[in-house]
């Protein structure tokens, strides 16, 4: 493969505040480039101030330039200045935006932020400089699909376990249609089941849950004192364990931003040695010292404690129960070998995550044991 050719871009980041665009704002400025943040004001805290509190970084850093909006506004919710501003610097966006509510309370803002926000965005950076577009979707936009999915699969046909799956899909066809109509090159990134240190957003919601049941299964081993223990999850036991780590998510997208690959395309940024959920929760147990720990294909007589797990992962039921294989050939033929290196779930990943989750400190309420 040709030597990639980095591009020197003006960047714009939407969802700084939220779980992979902080991330990706971090790989950023820890690579000595500056950013400009898409973000709003919420609960009387001015954007500004939101952003440098997400980033840990002192309010008016001069490498982060704010701009108001919000993507399910009219407009997008920013004003002349704003839109100025961003046409005369912006070359490139990474829009890493977007509510991962699988049940929204209200549809309509849920697509504008999705759909017509982020192409209305697009279309007026456009205007000036854009020239790149990288996306944050979702593999999991294959719906109820079964078996292997490629990265070259888009809308054939499938159903959907939810609003968000079929809206991210949406939002990847109006994307891509509002690119080739503006000549911009649009690039699509979908990962699995982001995890990591998360903040308490609605992104960060999957890699919380993930935290909190290892945080709470070493409770239970620590309250067992050696005694074996019963807990059994309704899931399928050899069905990829599709989990990816939130610095792989971040360093891919900004590779997809800052080089030139010679083509656009799909890449799903997934974990290249996904263990089965059987092996994930067995290493999860032989970490924390606790035995009993299994993934049953049906639930039947639960303890207490199954049941408040089982209603804790009732959302993401579909996820557990069904087998997937996420294919990422472009991915592989994209990305150097530094970068896929952090796409890994093996053992010693899988216990560095254990060992993170036991030593941040949980986003929101912890599952509380029963007595």
């Amino acid at each position: 493969m040709a030597r990639a050719r980095l591009v020197t871009a003006d960047m714009l980041v939407t969802g700084v505040t939220g779980f992979v665009g902080r991330e990706v704002a971090h790989h950023l400025l820890a690579s000595g480039r500056s950013l400009v943040a898409l973000a709003r004001a919420r609960e009387g805290v001015p954007a500004a101030a939101r952003v440098a509190a997400a980033l840990g970084i002192p309010p008016g850093d001069r490498r982060v330039s704010v701009v108001d909006g919000d993507l399910a506004a009219p407009d997008c919710g920013v004003d002349l200045a704003g839109w100025q501003r961003m046409r005369a610097s912006v070359e490139t966006v990474i829009h890493c935006a977007g509510d991962t509510a699988f049940a929204p309370h209200r549809l309509e803002p849920f697509e504008a932020a999705h759909v017509t926000g982020p192409r209305h965005l697009l279309e007026r950076l456009a205007l000036g400089r854009l020239r790149r577009w990288i996306h944050v979707s979702t593999a999991y936009v294959c719906g109820r699909r079964t078996g292997v999915i490629l990265e070259s699969e888009g809308d054939v046909g499938q159903a959907f376990h939810n609003v968000y799956e079929r809206v991210k899909l949406a939002a990847e066809a109006e994307l891509r249609a509002a690119g080739e109509r503006a000549g911009v090159e649009v690039r699509v990134g979908r990962p699995g089941v982001v995890v990591g240190a998360a903040p308490a957003t609605a992104g960060g919601t999957p890699a919380n849950l993930f935290f909190d049941f290892i945080r709470m299964a070493a409770a239970l081993a620590a309250r067992s004192d050696g005694r074996a223990v019963r807990l059994r999850i309704e899931a399928a036991p050899e069905a990829a364990f599709n989990i990816v780590p939130v610095d792989y998510v971040a360093a891919a997208l900004v590779h997809l931003a800052q080089v030139d690959t010679g083509a656009d395309g799909t890449f799903h940024l997934v974990a290249r040695d996904t263990p089965s959920q059987a092996t994930a929760l067995s290493t999860i147990g032989r970490r924390l010292g606790i035995e009993g720990l299994a993934l049953v294909e049906r639930l039947e007589d639960p303890t207490p404690l199954e049941r408040r797990v089982a209603r804790m992962l009732l959302p993401y039921r579909p996820y557990l129960a069904r087998p997937l294989v996420f294919a990422d050939d472009s991915a592989r033929r994209v990305f150097p070998g530094e970068i896929l290196a952090r796409a890994t779930l093996s053992r010693a990943r899988l216990h560095a995550l254990i060992d993170l989750a036991l030593t941040t400190e949980p986003a929101g309420v912890p599952i509380a044991l029963p007595s």
